[in-house]
């Protein structure tokens, strides 16, 4: 048995990020990129406007103005110049007039017919309103780098600058198989002494949340040339078996991982949940994981060794869940001596405090200990209790 960082350091030393591949951008969000994503021209392309109203000239702000022309958003930049004494009609995002240097807002303007007066008490300033030729990136310029994950505002940016396609690393491809005599595929009719499988949905979903492609490999007997088989054919980057990771007589998973010529790494990690955690390398580079059975001890092992690889493979630089300290509300917590305990819960913001409440089930067989949980606080091996009012570490899963 070994400790969680020694076991989450294992991971990462082995977990490489993945080649990269061109995608269409509409394809690529939440990836992340392999290569630098390049401005193919100014941003904006000329001088704009930034409000609706009047381009003139600072220097003309007294006596009437007169109208020449129209400029909207869209419209090619006007070939005619402004002169002394003109104004121009000017709409949010159209190019500035050559000889104009400024746009006052037409809340500070009065017209009549074809001629405008700007309010003295709103007398103008050379460059006012106006957004410059290249002000939020210039030609050639690298906006989004690689190693960059592709959020809303990251492919705005991207579609800005042209990018019509981009590198991103490839999604990794998981293979989820599930092991055990005594279940059922969701759909039949569990006979006594049977149960329905529910670990491949949830960890397909968070897979699929860690930006990877789940494959899902169905049931497996408790037996091992059945398991090996499986995994063997699976064309994926990564393997994860659940049950069978323990060291009964019906636990197969090390001997299936022997059988695919893999090495062992490390077998038993110092958690609870899901002390029986096994992780080592097979054939072609590949991965694998055998995590426990029990379902919340399923969803642990994911989250804490499963998504860590996945998110290295996906390119991801950061690959770590956000962590933060909470005050814990709602009930104590005991420390376990030799074993980093990890409580799932709810995080929440109460008077501007990050508070975290642990849920009344914390076994490791119960599926609803994890219905509704956007934290999981991790207790340092010890003794003791903590208390409501304690500080704790939180790893944060989802939306407060």
């Amino acid at each position: 048995m070994i400790p969680l960082t020694q076991a989450q350091a294992h991971v990462e030393e082995r977990a490489r990020a993945l080649p990269a591949e061109e995608v269409p951008l509409g394809d690529a969000g939440g990836r992340v990129l392999a290569k630098n994503v390049v401005a193919a021209r100014d941003l904006p392309s000329t001088d704009i406007s930034m409000m609706d109203g009047y381009a003139v000239r600072a220097a003309d702000a007294a006596g009437a103005l007169r109208l020449v022309y129209e400029v909207a958003a869209g419209d090619a930049p006007p070939s005619r110049a402004l002169q002394q004494g003109e104004a121009a009609r000017i709409f949010t995002g159209a190019p500035i007039p050559p000889g104009a240097d400024c746009v006052v807002m037409q809340e500070h303007t009065s017209r009549s017919g074809a001629e405008v007066r700007i309010g003295p008490s709103h007398p103008p300033k050379t460059g006012q309103h106006i957004r410059r030729r290249g002000e939020e990136v210039h030609a050639g310029a690298p906006v989004l780098s690689a190693g960059t994950r592709l959020g809303p505002a990251e492919l705005s940016l991207a579609a800005a600058c042209e990018a019509a396609r981009v590198h991103v690393h490839k999604r990794p491809r998981v293979a989820i198989l599930t092991t055990g005599d005594e279940l059922v595929a969701l759909g039949k009719e569990p006979p006594a002494g049977k149960l329905v499988e529910t670990n491949s949905h949830a960890l397909a979903q968070l897979a699929r949340e860690a930006g990877a492609e789940p494959v899902l490999l169905g049931l497996a007997p408790d037996r091992v040339e059945e398991i090996a088989a499986k995994l063997g054919a699976a064309e994926v980057d990564v393997l994860v078996t659940t049950g069978g990771a323990s060291v009964g007589d019906h636990d197969h998973a090390q001997e299936a991982l022997e059988r695919l010529g893999g090495k062992l790494i490390f077998h038993t990690v110092a958690i609870r949940p899901g002390k029986p955690v096994l992780f080592g390398t097979a054939f072609r580079g590949r991965v694998v994981f055998g995590l426990p059975g029990n379902p919340a001890a399923a969803m642990l092992g994911f989250e804490l060794f499963v998504r860590l690889a996945l998110r290295i493979m996906a390119g991801d630089r950061d690959p770590h869940r956000p962590r933060a300290r909470a005050e814990l509300r709602g009930g104590t917590l005991s420390r376990i001596p030799g074993l980093t305990f990890f409580p799932r819960g709810r995080a929440s913001v109460d008077g501007g405090r990050l508070v975290f409440a642990p849920g009344a089930q914390q076994s490791s067989m119960q599926i609803a200990s994890w219905a509704g949980v956007n934290a999981i606080a991790q207790i340092e091996p010890g003794e003791g209790k903590l208390d409501p009012g304690d500080a704790v570490d939180v790893l944060l899963l989802g939306p407060l």
